[in-house]
């Protein structure tokens, strides 16, 4: 559930000095709870050709996007950065946009997020955001599983079309990268095919991929998360490479549609089983 706070900021910043005075996973949860309740967070946009290229930094062995939770604390970094180019502004993100567009960020070698960089500063994995933002999202969002038991009984067609209405409605699907290819989904069988792996939700994209692969644990960063119409977009590209379908939420509540109906949703959607 998401509980709607306000972007109280005096409280937020009373939340990152907890969070930093003392890291425990309650007072980490206190902040990162209030980070998915505000509507925008912030980024150094360094001026990308295409999309936005955000201002990251060194990070071990990996590099750090830097978030920050207003305008005016971006606008302060931007102003030290005496060597970032002319075309660097800063830009908002709109919260339920932020999934798909940290995801992206691994292609560029990051593999965590920094919110307000600094004595108060605090870091989590790209992966950790992305299910914290699910966690905390609107209860509006449509039962999947409900809907794909439905689509098995009854009217198949009418129930079809209404699972794939609500699938395609959803702010994200999400995928496990390959672990050899990180810009490439995992794939798995099905009628003795190739196809992608696709949840409707994080929390069981990360399980199935720890019970596939327990070392994911100590690896991290294999959620992608694209918004439907990038998916789509995806799958067109996946299909020339012999990719005959997907398989949402492998397991129990499965179904499958074939790639050649991706874009159809008047299409029947055909159960796993």
């Amino acid at each position: 559930m998401h509980i709607q706070q306000g972007e109280n900021q005096p409280s937020l910043a009373r939340l990152f000095e907890v969070a930093c005075q003392l890291p425990t996973a309650s007072n980490r949860e206190a902040l990162i709870r209030g980070l998915t309740s505000m509507t925008r967070w912030f980024v150094i946009d360094l001026g990308a050709r295409d999309g936005i290229l955000p201002l990251v930094c060194d990070h071990g062995a990996g590099h750090q996007v830097q978030i920050f939770t207003s305008a005016e604390a971006a606008n302060q970094i931007l102003k030290l950065q005496e060597e970032l180019p002319a075309s660097a502004r800063v830009v908002s993100l709109p919260t339920h946009e932020v999934a798909a567009f940290i995801s992206g960020l691994r292609n560029w070698g990051v593999a965590s997020a920094i919110f307000n960089a600094g004595p108060w500063g605090i870091s989590w994995s790209l992966d950790d955001l992305i299910v914290a933002l699910w966690n905390y999202r609107p209860d509006s969002l449509p039962d999947i599983d409900a809907l794909a038991a439905q689509a098995n009984i009854g009217s198949v067609e009418q129930q079809a079309r209404k699972l794939w209405s609500a699938v395609t409605s959803l702010p994200c699907w999400y995928f496990i990268s390959d672990p050899v290819t990180r810009t490439d989904p995992m794939v798995g069988i099905c009628r003795d095919q190739p196809c992608v792996l696709v949840f409707t939700d994080p929390v069981r994209a990360r399980l199935h991929a720890r019970m596939m692969d327990p070392s994911t644990d100590h690896e991290g960063d294999r959620l992608i998360a694209l918004n439907p119409q990038q998916a789509l977009y995806w799958f067109r590209s996946l299909a020339t490479r012999g990719i005959s379908g997907g398989i949402f939420n492998d397991g129990p509540c499965a179904f499958f549609i074939p790639m050649g109906r991706m874009t159809a949703p008047v299409d029947a959607v055909r159960s796993v089983a």
